[in-house]
């Protein structure tokens, strides 16, 4: 079972996404382009090699190859000076 930790900040934004959307769903997903860079998604479905985890009254999915990346991470959401703004999964 994953173990992850969502900051206050996280759980505000995650809200705010799913809210302005009917999917059901957050995908957790590395970067492949990026080193340790989160790619999070809203989505309706879940695929075969997925792993669902209900967390803070959140469903989360994680493909099963990556759900180390997230394992006992603390997922946070930052925005940045110049108005970017990004998940990140810290420790």
């Amino acid at each position: 079972m994953l173990q992850l930790q969502l900051t206050d900040q996280a759980k505000l934004e995650l809200q705010n996404r799913l809210s302005s959307s009917s999917k059901p769903y957050i995908r957790l997903q590395m970067r492949h382009s990026c080193f340790m860079k989160l790619k999070l998604t809203i989505e309706d479905a879940v695929q075969i090699n997925d792993v669902v985890v209900a967390l803070d009254g959140f469903d989360f999915i994680v493909d099963k190859t990556q759900i180390h990346y997230f394992q006992n991470g603390k997922l946070d959401f930052i925005a940045d000076h110049t108005g970017f703004k990004q998940f990140e999964i810290t420790a």
